[in-house]
């Protein structure tokens, strides 16, 4: 049975809760409802600012082709006035040449009005620069899948920058000091997935929170750790003996399957509780901080 990203990141959150979830058990509280609603948003800001994208595209390719035609109607014009000066054809070419040129402006307008709007978009929902290549956001992206590894996942979108397909994670909680290890995990494993669906290695993927963007380098060490996360998680579900793998009261109190969890801190029951609990270290400050903006 193969994983997805989401199973990675809450496998490096907490194994007891991957498990729970594993098994059936939904998350619930407060920050998955405020969670959903937030993206909901989030996806009717991206359909805002992909229609607007599309709509400058098409005024700029519409303003183009009238521009050409303009052009040649005026040449044609041109040639005309010295063949055959008596008739008055070129009088006529030329007023055509005009309007068509007028009327390509008026397009060129609409293309650079289009396309400030949706740069006040991107910037008020706090999406990354970039031009918009895929997205789960505003409707059911494709699950990229990878045969390789047993993996699969839908990042949140994707965005092209300098000929580079990078992925992006939306995180709608408060804005840390540096990404947490989950987070990170999470968006390592969609880079794994654009190398071998999309056939092209992203520099790094991109978490963005409420006030700033963090940019994940993509290297072969965190690619490892992916694999190496993977290969824990089989052989959990082999073995099937899972525990709680933090000693971080605060990671109870905010996990959304805490009310199911048989071994949380706050209680003095213990479930499949097998050897030491590593607790979960802090990840170094990884990436470029940005505001979002």
């Amino acid at each position: 049975m193969g994983y997805s990203a989401s199973d990675l990141e809450r496998f490096a959150y907490c194994h007891l809760s991957w498990w729970l979830s594993r098994d059936g058990v939904k998350g619930d509280g407060e920050e998955i409802a405020a969670g959903v609603e937030a993206h909901a948003a989030k996806g009717a800001e991206m359909g805002r600012w992909k229609r607007l994208l599309a709509a400058h595209r098409e005024a700029l390719t519409t303003a183009f082709h009238l521009g050409v035609v303009a052009a040649a109607a005026a040449t044609l014009a041109i040639e005309v006035m010295f063949l055959d000066r008596g008739q008055g054809y070129h009088v006529v070419l030329m007023l055509l040449s005009l309007l068509w040129l007028m009327v390509a402006l008026g397009f060129l307008w609409r293309a650079v009005s289009k396309q400030e709007q949706a740069a006040a978009i991107r910037r008020d929902a706090g999406f990354v620069i970039g031009d918009p290549a895929y997205s789960d956001l505003d409707k059911p992206g494709v699950i990229l899948r990878s045969k390789k590894y047993d993996i699969a996942g839908r990042p949140d979108y994707m965005v092209r920058r300098n000929g580079h397909l990078i992925p992006v994670e939306v995180k709608t909680g408060k804005t840390p000091r540096r990404p947490h290890e989950s987070h990170i995990l999470q968006v390592a494993a969609y880079c794994v997935l654009v190398e071998e669906v999309a056939g092209e290695r992203p520099p790094y993927g991109i978490l963005t929170y409420q006030d700033a963007h963090f940019e994940i380098p993509y290297t072969e060490d965190l690619k490892d750790k992916v694999l190496r996360t993977i290969l824990e998680m089989r052989l959990k579900e082999i073995t099937q003996k899972v525990s709680r793998s933090h000693d971080q009261p605060g990671k109870c109190i905010g996990c959304s399957r805490r009310r199911a969890c048989p071994d949380r801190l706050d209680t003095n029951v213990t479930f499949n509780t097998r050897g030491p609990k590593a607790p979960a270290a802090e990840p170094e400050p990884t990436g470029a901080r940005t505001p979002a903006r």
